[in-house]
């Protein structure tokens, strides 16, 4: 299955070829949470939350796609369309979780802060287009508009996590 994941985060297979069952959409979270975790503790954490955040990461993808598809009257794609993004999310765990560390490691470091952040922008740009290709199968509507509703999500979850996760802080 994760090698399924993988052809859908390079485009070269969708959520309509992941089975429509309904115990798939649990298990790839759970592989997505546990794998998360395992990468948390091993690298040093940035924040003390952040298996709070970790869970309401989950909570807050997993509501907002849910939304997202019966607004637009796709709600019976959801076990699928949800299990591909975070299966994505699983395959790009590593990168992801390592460009975000790296970058705290290394921001005052003059040397080394040019090309993580590059790579972390990679890694950004490459989360953001696997995503929009999974709404592209789903909604079956253009890239652009994909694109559009994908950095919405990012850009929305993002601003939630500092307002609830920065205060006192």
């Amino acid at each position: 299955m994760l090698r399924l994941y993988g052809y859908i985060a390079i485009w070269r297979r969708g959520p309509q070829d992941l089975p429509a069952v309904g115990i798939l959409l649990p298990l790839t979270i759970g592989a997505y949470v546990l794998l998360s975790a395992l990468l948390g503790q091993l690298l040093p954490p940035q924040r003390p939350d952040w298996l709070v955040q970790l869970a309401a990461d989950v909570i807050f993808v997993a509501v907002w796609y849910w939304v997202l598809l019966r607004i637009v009257g796709r709600s019976e794609r959801y076990v699928q369309t949800a299990a591909a993004l975070f299966g994505v999310q699983t395959v790009l765990a590593v990168p992801s979780i390592v460009s975000v560390w790296l970058v705290a490691r290394y921001a005052s470091d003059a040397f080394w802060q040019i090309p993580v952040y590059i790579a972390a922008v990679a890694v950004l740009i490459w989360t953001l287009l696997a995503i929009a290709h999974i709404l592209r199968s789903t909604l079956e509507r253009g890239l652009g508009l994909c694109l559009l509703l994908a950095f919405s999500q990012m850009l929305a979850e993002e601003l939630a996590f500092l307002a609830m996760f920065s205060a006192g802080h």
